[in-house]
């Protein structure tokens, strides 16, 4: 299981490292959005932090949903209405929430056998463009929560090395195509670039194991305290960083963001629900 580490424990994790590093990618996505709309780097490293996510909510060994989720999820979605922005879809932080609520009837399901996991993963693809038009990344996250599932529990392994290795690529080109979708002014290098950083960080997941480093904690310095705080403390940094950044577009941005100047829909999103 995933839960072999102490929450708390004093010396650096694996779990520090993978979130400090989706922690990073995360900041630089929402920079780049905020006051690059057009520097698409900063969109190609950045959505490298996604896949990270939903892989620990599926790798992670408890269920209970913090209310903190739903609190800062609310709150993101107030400050969109606020401070400017689309109320749909939804934070990730609900995206999370849902997925972890709904992740283990969801394998549980998808384990019955080879058959039963195909369909599941046919399901998520297919769910994919309603969904997050509804919540950020939409069923596509439950995608990567499916494999942390499977790599946290060794029964779960039964379906057999190949066809994992095929879930795992049909899940990264699901996300690669939405992407592009997303971001179609994508030059081909930033695109490859993008494409290699994510076979990169789906690597690293498929090795992912619980461990600690007691010879970084001891020669580490003051990096191990930054370290431990970007690793242990991430909804805090979402939602502060969020807020921060949202602030300062307005006053920066003033034409893009403005007080109670939101839109319900990103124009695409919107056209689902309203087209005859």
């Amino acid at each position: 299981m995933g839960t072999a580490i102490r929450k708390n424990t004093p010396e650096l994790t694996s779990y520090d490292l993978l979130k400090t590093l989706a922690v990073l990618l995360m900041v630089a996505d929402h920079i780049g959005y905020y006051f690059y709309p057009e520097q698409m780097w900063w969109r190609v490293f950045g959505r490298l932090c996604v896949p990270v996510w939903f892989f620990l909510i599926g790798y992670a060994g408890t269920r209970p949903i913090p209310k903190s989720f739903w609190i800062g999820g609310v709150i993101l979605a107030l400050a969109n209405v606020v401070m400017g922005g689309y109320v749909f879809p939804l934070s990730i932080l609900f995206g999370l929430s849902l997925t972890r609520l709904w992740i283990d009837g969801i394998m549980h399901r998808a384990l019955r056998g080879y058959e039963a996991f195909s369909g599941m993963v046919f399901m998520m693809i297919l769910l994919a463009y309603p969904a997050g038009a509804l919540v950020e990344y939409g069923t596509i996250g439950v995608l990567f929560a499916m494999l942390g599932f499977v790599r946290a529990r060794k029964e779960a392994m039964r379906i057999g090395f190949w066809p994992l290795v095929g879930f795992v690529a049909v899940s990264a080109l699901t996300y690669m195509v939405s992407q592009l979708l997303l971001f179609p002014t994508l030059t081909g290098g930033q695109f490859l670039v993008f494409c290699t950083g994510l076979a990169a960080i789906i690597v690293w997941l498929f090795h992912f194991s619980p461990r600690i480093f007691p010879g970084f904690s001891r020669v580490g310095g003051v990096m191990l305290p930054i370290l431990k705080l970007t690793g242990r403390h991430t909804l805090a940094i979402y939602i502060l960083h969020i807020l921060l950044l949202k602030a300062f577009a307005m006053l920066l941005r003033p034409e893009a963001f403005g007080f109670f100047s939101f839109s319900w829909m990103p124009p695409g999103s919107l056209s689902l629900f309203l087209s005859p």
